[in-house]
C-alpha cells in the first residue's frame, strides 16, 4: 500500500515545494517537474489525420469494394400479426458446421452466425409479398427517357378563332335610309259560309228546286247519278250532290265529276250554246268531249283561309276540249293561233253564264285550265279575268 502511493505523494510534495520557491529558482524547478510528469503519467498526443477536401455537389461517392454492407433496420412489430416495416428483408443464413474461419469474398458482407442456444432471439415478422409490377402506360414517363423541362412555362394553347362580324354600314344623314318593313297583322279568319250549315233532309225527300233542276238536266240529255250528302268538319258541304258523266247526248265529261245540280246545268247549257258552235265555226268540227282538272274538292282558296267554290261542288276546271275531227285544244299560256282564237271566244262568252272566270294570265294557279264557278255575290256581280 505504501509502495503504491509513495511516488504520488512525493510528486505532490515536490509540486508544493516548487510553488514555495522564489521566482528566480522556481522556473527551473517547474521545467524539471513538467518533464517528470510527462514521463510518468502523460501519454504522447495522437497525430490527427488530415481532413479530406470538401466534396463538390456533382462528385460521385466511391466506396471501396471491401466496405461492409449496411445492416437492415430492425423490424418493428405492433401486436400479433402486425405488418412488417417497409425495409427490405435480409435472408437469414443457415448455421454451418464448425470449421476453420472463412473470410467472405471481396465485395460481400459477412453473414452473422446464429446466436447460441439460450440467448434471446428477436422475433421477426414475415416479409411482405412483392407488389405486382405495374403495366407501363404510353403517357407515363419511362426510366431513362428525357424528362420534359418544367423550369420553363408551357406554351399557351392557341385560342379558337372568333367569328368576324361583318362591318356595319356607316350611317350618313345625307342619304335616305331604307324604311322599316311593317309586318302586316295576321288576317282574321273569314266569317263562316252559310252554305256550310246546309244539310240534307233526314227523311231523304228532295226539295222542290232540286227536283226541278234534275228534271231540266234530263231534258238536256245530261247523264248523272245521285250521291249521298257531302259534309266535312272544314265546312265543305253539298246537301244533294250528283256525279255527272256527260253534259249532253254528244258531249262527254272525263273523268266523272261530282258537283251540285245548278253547276251541272250551267256547264251543260254552256257546252251546247257556246263551245260546240265555236268549234264548228273555227275548226269545222263539233264538240265531242271535255276533260276537266277538278270539280268537288274540299279545300280553301290558294293562299287564303276562305273555302273555295270547289268545296261546295259549285266550280269546274276545264283542261282541254276534244273535237269530233280529232282536234284537241288544250288550255295553255301560249297556244297556236287557231286554238288561241277558240279559247278566247269560249273564255269571253263564259262571263255571264258563270259568276267567276279565270284562266292563263289571271295568276299562276290557273295557267293551264279555265276556272268556271257560280259563286254567289251581291247584286249578281261577276269576276272575269
Amino acid at each position: 500500500m505504501v509502495k503504491l502511493y509513495a511516488p504520488r505523494l512525493a510528486l505532490a510534495m515536490a509540486i508544493l515545494g516548487v510553488f514555495m520557491l522564489p521566482p528566480t529558482e522556481s522556473y527551473a524547478a517547474k521545467t524539471w517537474l513538467e518533464k517528470l510528469f510527462q514521463t510518468q503519467h502523460h501519454k504522447p498526443a495522437k497525430k490527427r489525420k488530415p481532413r479530406a477536401a470538401a466534396r463538390a455537389p456533382g462528385d460521385k461517392i466511391v466506396l471501396p469494394d471491401t466496405a461492409p454492407l449496411p445492416e437492415p433496420s430492425p423490424r418493428v412489430a405492433v401486436g400479433a400479426g402486425a405488418i412488417a416495416a417497409t425495409a427490405p428483408a435480409v435472408t437469414e443464413a443457415k448455421p454451418s458446421p464448425p470449421g476453420p474461419e472463412e473470410k467472405p469474398p471481396q465485395g460481400q458482407a459477412e453473414v452473422e452466425t446464429p446466436a447460441p442456444s439460450g440467448a434471446a432471439v428477436e422475433p421477426q415478422a414475415e416479409s411482405p409479398a412483392s407488389p405486382p409490377t405495374p403495366t407501363p402506360r404510353p403517357d407515363d414517363p419511362q426510366p431513362g427517357s428525357p424528362q420534359p423541362d418544367t423550369s420553363q412555362p408551357a406554351a399557351p394553347a392557341p385560342e379558337a378563332a372568333q367569328p368576324v362580324e361583318p362591318p356595319k354600314p356607316e350611317f350618313r344623314p345625307d342619304k335616305p335610309q331604307p324604311e322599316a318593313v311593317e309586318q302586316k297583322p295576321a288576317e282574321p279568319p273569314p266569317p263562316p259560309d252559310p252554305r256550310s250549315a246546309l244539310r240534307a233532309d233526314p227523311s231523304g225527300k228532295l226539295p222542290d228546286d232540286e227536283i226541278a233542276c234534275r228534271r231540266r238536266l234530263s231534258e238536256l240529255g245530261v247523264k248523272f247519278t245521285p250521291r249521298p250528302a257531302e259534309t266535312d268538319p272544314l265546312g265543305c258541304s253539298i246537301p244533294y250532290p250528283i256525279v255527272v258523266k256527260s253534259l249532253g247526248p254528244e258531249f262527254e265529261l272525263a273523268p266523272d265529276a261530282e258537283m251540285n245540280c245548278a253547276m251541272a246545268e250551267a256547264a251543260a247549257r254552256f257546252a251546247k250554246d257556246v263551245v260546240s258552235p265555236a268549234a264548228q265555226d273555227i275548226f269545222g268540227e263539233t264538240l265531242k268531249s271535255i276533260s276537266h282538272a277538278s270539280a268537288y274538292v274540299c279545300r280553301p282558296r290558294n293562299g287564303t283561309n276562305k273555302l273555295s267554290e270547289h268545296a261546295f261542288g259549285n266550280a269546274l276546271d276545264i283542261a282541254s276540249f276534244k273535237l269530233s275531227g280529232g282536234t284537241t285544244v288544250a288550255v295553255e299560256p301560249a297556244p297556236p293561233e287557231k286554238n288561241l282564237k277558240f279559247l278566247t271566244r269560249v273564255r269571253g262568252s263564259a262571263c255571264g253564264p258563270f259568276k267567276t272566270v279565270l284562266g292563263p294570265g289571271s295568276n299562276s294557279d290557273h295557267a293551264e285550265h279555265l276556272h268556271f264557278d257560280l259563286a254567289p255575290r251581291k247584286h249578281g256581280g261577276t269576276v272575269c279575268e
